[in-house]
This record gives C-alpha cells, structure tokens and sequence, in this order.
C-alpha cells in the first residue's frame, strides 16, 4: 500500500493515466489487455497499489513511456522517428550552430509582437523593446551617400 508521502514524492498514477490516455485506452481496456482486472487498473491510477515489473512490460510493449510514469521525466524511447532524428542532428552540431537553431526555434515560436524594433530620431537611434540576437549582426550608419573630401 502506499502512503500519502509516496504520492506526493512518486506521482505515478496521475502519469499512468496521462500515458493510458495518450496511448487511447480507457481503463477496462487497458486491464484486460495486461491481463488485469479494471479494479487493479483503478488502484493503480490511485495510487492505492503499485504495478509490477511484468505490468509494465506490458506497457512498455503497448508503447507507453515507463520511465515517464516512474520518473517524470520523458525518454527519449518514446521520440517519433521525425523528433529523433532532429534531435541527434542537434547533438551533432557545434555550440555556434546550436544557438543558431534554437534561435530559429525561439523566432518560429514566439509570438510576442511587443519585441520588435523601433527606430526614432535623424542623428541618434533608439531600439526599443526586448531584442535578442542569435547570429551575427550588421548595422549600416550613414545615408549611403559618399561624403566630398575637400
């Protein structure tokens, strides 16, 4: 049986559920499958008793992330084949080219329209606004005309 202090620190039934549902099985599916009752299932998303190893075997061939459910974390086993690839591509890359693509990620994602760029003034320029930058910056001072020597 667990006790209050295992729920809090473990967590596992509300991860349980979230994987049950992810994968779409209600709860009397999912028992008869793992070859347990739906009261188990029940107990097992409540916390009242824990799952053994050949249950989460079990899971763990439906496609669930065990180590999600025990941890709170999600592994990296569980990445579709597209996520996967992208993140070894990451891995591979050099700090400067990995600034460069979360820098691209951040810009695809962000939708704050409050971070732009506002230029005021002739002789002096101000920004205003949060302005990040994640790759090399060039910025032009003058009107583009030559000046005379005299």
């Amino acid at each position: 049986m667990s006790t209050q202090k295992d729920k809090e620190i473990f967590g596992f039934g509300d991860r349980l559920t979230e994987e049950r549902l992810r994968l779409g099985f209600s709860q009397k599916a999912l028992a008869a499958i793992l070859e347990k009752t739906s009261m188990t299932q029940i107990k097992y998303e409540s916390e009242e008793t824990r799952p053994d190893i050949a249950y989460l075997l079990g899971l763990d061939k439906l496609g669930a992330d065990i180590y999600y459910i025990v941890t709170g974390q999600r592994s990296e086993n569980n990445l579709a084949k597209d996520e996967l690839e992208i993140l070894n591509g990451y891995r591979s890359l050099d700090d400067r080219a990995k600034r460069g693509v979360s820098g691209m990620i951040h810009g695809m994602t962000e939708s704050d329209v409050s971070s732009r760029a506002v230029f005021k003034g002739e002789v002096g320029q101000v920004i205003q606004g949060k302005q990040e930058v994640n790759a090399p910056l060039a910025i032009s001072m003058g009107d583009g005309r030559k000046s005379k020597k005299q």
